[in-house]
């Protein structure tokens, strides 16, 4: 794999699988690298920015209470990374911005009952919102008259093969 283009913070996360129990994620402007070893083997994983869903705040239900979290948020579970985890959601509500601007990804809130809600509506620069309905029919049909998106395509001639007998070519 690539080296980090751009390599901005290296942290230790608690991993149950690993060996060790901890893993290494290095963060990048446009990677995520994250380093482990399973069963003695050395893995590197090095993930788009734009693979993950986002930058999500969650409530997560500790020992001691309830605490909020800040995650890059993907779709295996095991490929999430924290960013920061506090008991105050106000401190913790300037780094969720920070880090969606910084990898230009929407804001996401992780409801148990929701589950994956998008709060600003952004998408990098896009925008999201509604999804138009798809037009039924062709797709090319407004860009030939009607008549001829309707006409038929012509008949071919079939052609016939005469077995056993001679042909005559001319090669002049």
């Amino acid at each position: 794999m690539s080296q980090l283009a751009s390599p901005l913070l290296g942290m230790l996360a608690a991993d149950p699988r690993a060996d060790g129990g901890q893993r290494r994620v290095t963060l990048g402007a446009d990677t995520i690298r994250i380093d482990r070893c399973l069963l003695g083997i050395r893995m590197r994983l090095a993930l788009p920015v734009r693979a993950y869903r986002g930058v999500s705040l969650q409530v997560v239900e500790g020992a001691r209470g309830p605490y909020y979290r800040v995650a890059l948020d993907h779709a295996d579970p095991e490929l999430s990374v924290t960013l920061a985890e506090d008991r105050d959601p106000e401190s913790l509500v300037a780094e969720w911005r920070g880090w969606a601007k910084f990898f230009h990804l929407p804001r996401l809130a992780l409801d148990a009952d929701a589950g994956c809600v998008a709060v600003d509506g952004r998408l990098g620069e896009l925008v999201l919102g509604l999804t138009r309905q798809r037009r039924r029919g062709w797709p090319l049909r407004d860009r030939r008259s009607r008549i001829s998106a309707l006409r038929k395509p012509p008949k071919t001639r079939r052609h016939v093969v005469h077995r056993g007998e001679r042909e005559i070519i001319c090669y002049e």
